[in-house]
């Protein structure tokens, strides 16, 4: 069984070779897998964790392809609805000048990921795992919304921790105050919460420390973290908080660096959740001392990510992460 469960979508980026052209100059475009849990769940298997994926491919060749993609890094696969009836969704991607990633647009018509239902869920799945992860794109449309929901509830059930990435992604929701109160909505169902600097912004009107800060305190957050592009990560928690610095790195690509931050956390805490009866428990009374080294951890994942193209495609193994961080240590002390 799998220590891990990744809820959510799967899908095709279509990424532009031009760094700097608007989707509308754009000629040339490479394919490649993504969709954020779908990453999460290959930087999870990459540094041998056990992480099986829940959601819904279609029976196209494009649900095929990532499907295979899955299994290839050895996510299990169990979780997976295959659906005749949908198509694959598609994310076109354009990129600054500077390599960061700008989503362009999103197919949106009978996409095999928002059809998930409750009853596709299999609760032995859940039984036997400690973490389950889900984003805010699942909680769009019926009856994904109710899907998530429900798997939310098994895992805390089971006592599993829930990690939760609220992603915002507004070209898909209605508006972005539906989308915003939506995300505020379930923050409560989280233990442990990841956001971008923009997203805080988004939830609090505010980009500053304190507001992460009252926003963990408000929802009841045990864990909250804030990631900050090369400047590294800022988390807080019941024990306390800190800013860790992040790596300088030659930017590629930066789509999914964030996926990959979250499953370098993720891998790190997993850890001192075993033999836990109650993960939300654990982590509450983990101190800022215990956090401190999984976030570093986790920054070099996320530079390593910005460092190739793609976003599954990037994501480091266990042996290029410690690599990593022992040539940047090495540095630090020459």
């Amino acid at each position: 069984m799998s220590a891990v469960l990744s809820l959510g979508e799967i899908l095709v980026d279509w990424v532009c070779t031009t760094p700097g052209a608007e989707l509308d100059r754009a000629q040339i475009f490479t394919k490649a897998p993504g969709g954020a849990p779908a990453n999460l769940a290959v930087g999870l298997a990459r540094q041998g964790v056990s992480i099986g994926f829940i959601g819904r491919v279609s029976d196209d060749a494009y649900g095929n392809w990532l499907l295979n993609v899955l299994e290839q890094d050895g996510v299990n696969t169990e979780g997976v609805i295959v659906d005749p009836h949908a198509q694959t969704r598609m994310a076109y991607v354009v990129t600054t000048i500077t390599g960061d990633r700008k989503l362009a647009e999103f197919t949106k018509i009978a996409c095999a990921d928002a059809r998930l239902e409750p009853l596709d869920l299999k609760p032995h799945l859940f039984a036997a795992s400690s973490v389950l992860h889900f984003g805010s794109i699942s909680l769009i449309g019926h009856p994904c919304a109710e899907a998530t929901k429900q798997a939310v509830e098994l895992a805390h059930i089971h006592k599993l921790l829930v990690s939760y990435d609220p992603n915002v992604r507004l070209g898909l929701w209605p508006s972005p105050e539906v989308c915003r109160m939506k995300i505020l909505d379930t923050l409560s169902w989280a233990d442990l919460v990841k956001i971008n600097l923009d997203e805080l912004e988004f939830l609090t009107d505010s980009r500053s420390f304190e507001a992460a800060d009252q926003l963990r305190q408000e929802y009841g957050i045990p864990l909250l973290i804030v990631t900050l592009d090369a400047d590294g990560a800022y988390f807080t928690c019941r024990a306390g908080n800190k800013h860790v610095p992040g790596f300088k790195v030659q930017l590629v690509e930066a789509t999914g660096a964030g996926d990959g931050f979250t499953a370098g956390v993720i891998a790190g805490l997993l850890p001192h959740l075993e033999r836990q009866s109650d993960r939300r428990v654990k982590l509450q009374s983990m101190t800022v001392d215990e956090i401190v080294p999984i976030i570093r951890r986790a920054n070099a994942v996320g530079a390593l990510t910005c460092t190739r193209a793609g976003a599954i495609p990037a994501l480091p193994t266990t042996e290029e992460i410690d690599n990593f961080v022992e040539q940047m240590a090495a540095q630090a002390s020459s």
